[in-house]
């Protein structure tokens, strides 16, 4: 055993001499003639560089070392934003229904009141995000809107010759625009990192067995193993009176190591910390004679973000310190937030949008000095930066935005094919009754009723689970076959063929860019490379495997999100209005006001002299009795 480890040091070491001797002899060669030639180290093996002579093909990648890394990094932060935008976009779509009650109100169903008390904390987790759809007039008109504030910046960068004052008005428009969706962005990232330190669902690495964490009862639940998809979810779990802690075994090991006082106590509080990470609260405000508002989805992270947020803008505006720093966290969060509010309705329309600013992007850079000297010249959050070695590089926030659009798109089109799949087609029988009198004799009528039976195909769409929020369940419930009998973790991780799909198209067409700018040591479009990318890969994609006409036919319009009513009829066969149909219950619910009414006036009576002015408060939910959110 010794001679062993004594042979692989020595093995070790000669590796390590014989790589320090090719870096050594690759960076003295290139030194050297680039000394001898007058010229700087890449250029030197640019010079150098031979197809037929293997030998140069390290030395030029070596000069080119800390191209490649500040490359690397603004692919990764372009690709790591649009993969948390698009996520954080994913909304229900029209393949899913709403989950019980959400509905309930529009249906006309006047119990709704009642569930959407109890359902209120759910509805609020499943509610669709609301939207900006890309008309088709807005697709075409983009291109030309682009240009003409590109044009606009141009010259008044021109006429100003120095751009240090619009530089400076520019700045602190972006940071007052910024403080939201930089607030946003840190928030989620935020939800992220204490989804991982405290996630609803892991599984023990041990036994394979599923936990789910109840912060409620502040008790730890394990998956039965006779459990499946049909086992309701209340009866499937049983309590695991084994582990106290909120925390996987694997974050729950160092609190073993405490003595039994201090164990306890860190328990405590832990469940605490988890209780306040994991809430949500609304703000209450009212002002007599004015009326009164209440803000809902308040969390910890919103506040602790938005005062990040403040303080980024304040940093970057008035301080100045880490520009590069704080100007990327700027311009993600621009970019995070942008992605989820606006949609690109559908793949029509946002082939159109690429197409459009793919002209304008060619036109713009190889034809005009447009912009490139805006680019350049505005020192503002409009671009993501990075660098290696001296060297810099920058990507503008439309080349991460206007493709994350189509992107995101994807991947909504992914849950929308996710549950269209799980659509079932019921056959429905529907029987029709009509009356009919007829005159047998004076003032008598001999009344018949005449049913007609039709059959029709009825769409029960599943139930939508809202999937964001998982991505602790995610990771410490990865390789489990266990996690799969949960709906909640089902819907995190359904198929996503064309997402995928888009990140690798963006990753060549993004790649391809910076080749050309290497070649030509130019600067290039990079929607150049990204849009051509883009739509053959998603198009390609739907044309190989017969998909073209759902993807053709697929959109976000609201319009197509409807639901199968049973209609009453009248003797003659006509639908019985809405208004009609609802007057024995008005009637009812107007003695329940009455009487609401009623007991409230007795209540303002008795506190008269204690009347509400203004109110502020801040509300937090009732607690539940079972873990509230779909797992």
């Amino acid at each position: 055993m010794d001679e062993l480890s004594i042979n692989g040091t020595f093995a070790n070491d000669a590796l390590a001499d014989i790589a320090a001797n090719i870096t050594a002899n690759i960076t003295a060669n290139i030194t050297g003639y680039a000394a001898a030639a007058n010229l700087t180290p890449i250029a030197a093996a640019r010079a150098a560089f031979s197809l037929s002579d293997p030998s140069t093909y390290g030395a030029l990648l070596y000069a080119y070392r800390h191209m490649f890394l500040m490359e690397l990094r603004i692919l990764t932060l372009a690709l790591g934003i649009i993969y948390l935008g698009a996520h954080a976009s994913l909304s229900r779509p029209h393949s899913a229904a709403p989950r019980d009650g959400e509905d309930d109100k529009a249906a006309g169903d006047d119990k709704a009141d009642d569930k959407s008390k109890s359902n209120k904390k759910k509805k609020k987790r499943t509610a669709d995000v609301a939207k900006e759809s890309i008309r088709l007039q807005d697709a075409l008109l983009m291109p030309f809107f682009a240009a003409a504030a590109l044009i606009g910046f141009y010259y008044l960068i021109q006429y100003m010759q120095d751009p240090a004052l619009l530089n400076r008005i520019l700045r602190a428009y972006t940071s007052l625009v910024a403080v939201a969706s930089v607030g946003a962005f840190l928030g989620g990232g935020l939800s992220l990192t204490s989804s991982i330190i405290f996630p609803n669902l892991w599984m023990s690495r041990g036994d394979g067995r599923l936990h789910r964490v109840d912060g409620t009862k502040r008790v730890q639940w394990v998956r039965k193993a006779t459990a499946s998809d049909t086992t309701d979810e209340a009866s499937a779990w049983e309590e695991d009176p084994t582990r106290k802690t909120p925390f996987p075994d694997l974050l729950a090991v160092p609190i073993s190591w405490l003595p039994a006082r201090w164990a306890v106590r860190v328990t405590s509080t832990s469940w605490t910390v988890r209780h306040l990470v994991c809430e949500s609260w609304s703000i209450y405000v009212s002002l007599r004679g004015c009326g009164e508002e209440e803000i809902e989805g308040l969390t910890i992270h919103t506040i602790i973000g938005m005062a990040l947020a403040g303080l980024t803008a304040y940093l970057y505006y008035f301080v100045g310190v880490f520009p590069s720093l704080l100007n990327n966290i700027m311009g993600l969060g621009m970019s995070y937030l942008s992605l989820q509010l606006v949609s690109g309705t559908s793949f029509a329309i946002g082939s159109t949008v690429l197409l459009g600013l793919f002209v304008y992007d060619i036109v713009m850079v190889f034809y005009t000095p447009f912009m490139v000297t805006v680019a350049t010249q505005v020192d503002a959050p409009i671009k993501i930066v990075a660098g290696s070695g001296g060297q810099s590089g920058m990507l503008g926030l439309g080349d991460i935005v206007v493709p994350g659009i189509y992107m995101c798109l994807c991947l909504r089109y992914d849950l929308y094919r996710h549950y269209a799949k799980q659509i079932k087609h019921v056959e429905t029988t529907l029987t029709t009754e009509v009356a009919k009198s007829e005159m047998a004799t004076d003032n008598a009528a001999n009344k018949t009723t005449s049913a007609t039976a039709t059959t029709a195909t009825r769409e029960v769409k599943p139930q939508y689970i809202d999937p964001q929020g998982r991505w602790g369940d995610r990771l410490w419930t990865s390789g489990s076959a266990t996690a799969a009998t949960t709906r909640g973790l089902k819907a995190s991780r359904f198929d996503k063929p064309y997402f995928v799909t888009s990140m690798v198209a963006y990753v060549i067409g993004l790649a391809a860019a910076m080749g050309a700018m290497l070649i030509t040591r130019k600067g290039q479009p990079a929607l150049f490379y990204l849009v051509p990318a883009l739509l053959v890969a998603t198009w390609g994609r739907a044309a190989l495997t017969g998909d073209l006409k759902g993807m053709w036919a697929y959109t976000e319009d609201s319009a197509l999100d409807t639901k199968d009513v049973v209609v009453e009829v009248d003797a003659d066969g006509k639908p019985i209005k809405a208004d009609e149909k609802k007057d024995e219950k008005k009637d009812e619910k107007k003695k329940e006001d009455v009487k609401d009414k009623e007991e409230e006036k007795k209540n303002e009576d008795e506190s008269e002299n204690r009347r509400d002015i203004f109110v502020f408060a801040i509300r937090a939910p009732p607690e539940s009795d079972f873990f509230e959110m779909d797992i």
